[in-house]
């Protein structure tokens, strides 16, 4: 018995609203979403870098969150808001969202393997 053997090489990204007069307000509010969250997490991982009473396991811990975070949303969120600007459904299986998860995941793990180590 054979099964499908067709080859997929894009898949269709759906937006949150086909409406064109909701498109331009809600990139606004992503993007400003991804700005707060990009300068929240790289200035605490700035300040737990300079200030030297910071360096505790504690805070080790906060800085790899951070960073955590911050490469997770650059996977998936700059993406997401390109689509909401050139209104193109279609991506092609190398420039997918997981893509670069998939290395970030494994940041992530090892950013939490030192931070458990450290306490």
């Amino acid at each position: 018995m054979e099964g499908n053997r067709t080859l997929l090489t894009e898949f269709v990204l759906r937006g949150i609203t086909d409406r064109p007069e909701l498109q331009i307000p809600l990139f606004l509010v992503f993007f400003f979403i991804y700005v707060i969250t990009m300068v929240g997490n790289l200035g605490l991982i700035f300040l737990i870098w300079k200030d030297p009473h910071l360096h505790t396991p504690m805070y080790l811990f906060l800085g790899n969150l951070a960073f955590t975070d911050a490469c997770t949303s650059s996977s998936v969120t700059p993406k997401m808001l390109m689509k909401f600007v050139n209104k193109k459904d279609m991506i092609s299986l190398g420039e997918k969202p997981s893509s670069p998860a998939v290395p970030t995941c494994s940041l992530c793990l090892c950013s939490m393997a030192l931070s458990s180590s450290c306490m």
